[in-house]
């Protein structure tokens, strides 16, 4: 099959990695994928390391006209069957571009947030061939918006378990942080969604009864660097130690004792998965998404939304039990392996695609 993704945003995230992964594992499977996406971006530079063509197009809300014959010279050119738009911008033009075309056309949906209810928007979301959600709760946002069931498919975001090896080796030296030393982290995106300032907040309380370092790995600037930080005492400051973006999230992750993950608003959380993959116990946020596939006590750890002191709590529950966080890592490593692999993702798409293209 010939694929194009198209993605609009800049930065970089789990939806990035989801267009990313998809176009690398399609790729080595004898695919032939190409990625339309905007200039400068984080994904284009990922995808040309990884031998991905890239089409680097300006795609905003004012130009996304202009792209659209843009995209279906590309489509004419690389003999494109699919379309895989998604971000709204992108999916305009994209998904018009593969309409006028005659080309099949899948929407990616990654996010919670609601369509809006314009007519252009109503009719974006009615033409594709079909809609992939990244979870459940995706899902039944569409279905909120009277979407067609029948028309959607949840296929999850995935790990590569070659990659998110248990017997990565850490970055203690790198930092300086002695082996004994607690480690407390998270590495999604900053965004205030992803609920980072609860954490810091929590840090305060944890560190009263365990000294210990809060470790992030994403990309964070001013002003909102001292902001976040603002959250924490001052005394505290110099044991959080702020990585910005990192490409060896395995490592990151093997050098924090306790993943929590705050996030308030999730269509899946990638950053939760990997975690998951490096059997790190985890610490996270009592939302309904994540009860797709967390279970309390069990193989992840709830706390109440939005409160730093029942987070504290559990992290220090989990510090004081060594049983408990070995068997929350072992059982999320099991799960993350049952479910969210790359090879099963990759399969569950490929025949996605092909019952779409082989429709009549």
């Amino acid at each position: 099959m010939n694929i194009l993704h198209t993605e609009t945003l800049k930065k970089w995230g789990g939806q990035q990695n989801r267009v990313l992964s998809e176009a690398s594992g399609l790729s080595k499977r004898g695919h032939h994928v190409i990625i339309a996406c905007h200039k400068g971006s984080v994904l284009a530079e990922k995808a040309k390391n990884e031998g991905i063509r890239v089409y680097e197009l300006n795609m905003t809300k004012q130009s996304y006209l202009t792209a659209i014959p843009k995209l279906m010279n590309i489509i004419r050119k690389e003999h494109i069957d699919i379309v895989s738009t998604h971000s709204s911008v992108d999916s305009w033009a994209g998904g018009l571009a593969a309409r006028l075309t005659g080309r099949k056309l899948i929407r990616f949906r990654h996010n919670l947030f609601v369509p809006g209810s314009s007519p252009l928007t109503n009719f974006i979301y009615a033409i594709p061939d079909r809609i992939i959600t990244v979870s459940a709760a995706v899902r039944e946002v569409l279905a909120g918006r009277k979407m067609k069931k029948e028309k959607m498919t949840v296929i999850p975001d995935a790990f590569d378990p070659s990659v998110f090896d248990t017997e990565a080796a850490d970055i203690r030296q790198e930092l300086g942080v002695s082996p004994d030393m607690p480690v407390i982290g998270n590495t999604s995106t900053f965004s205030d969604v992803k609920g980072q300032e609860y954490l810091l907040q929590a840090f305060n309380i944890i560190s009263e009864k365990y000294p210990c370092i809060l470790l992030f790995a994403g990309r964070l600037i001013e002003p909102s660097r001292s902001r976040y930080l603002s959250y924490v005492k001052e005394s505290l400051r110099d044991r959080v130690i702020l990585l910005g973006h990192r490409d060896d999230i395995p490592q990151v992750l093997k050098t924090i004792d306790i993943f929590v993950y705050p996030s308030w608003f999730e269509g899946l959380g990638t950053a939760l998965l990997e975690a998951m993959a490096m059997q790190r116990p985890a610490v996270i946020s009592d939302i309904p998404t994540f009860h797709e596939f967390i279970e309390d006590r069990v193989n992840g750890l709830f706390f109440k939304v939005k409160d730093p002191e029942d987070m504290a709590e559990k992290v220090i529950a989990l510090m004081q039990d060594n049983q408990l966080r070995q068997q929350l890592g072992s059982n999320a490593r099991a799960a993350a392996l049952e479910r969210f692999t790359i090879d099963r993702m990759l399969d569950m798409t490929e025949a996605v695609y092909k019952e779409v293209l082989h429709a009549a």
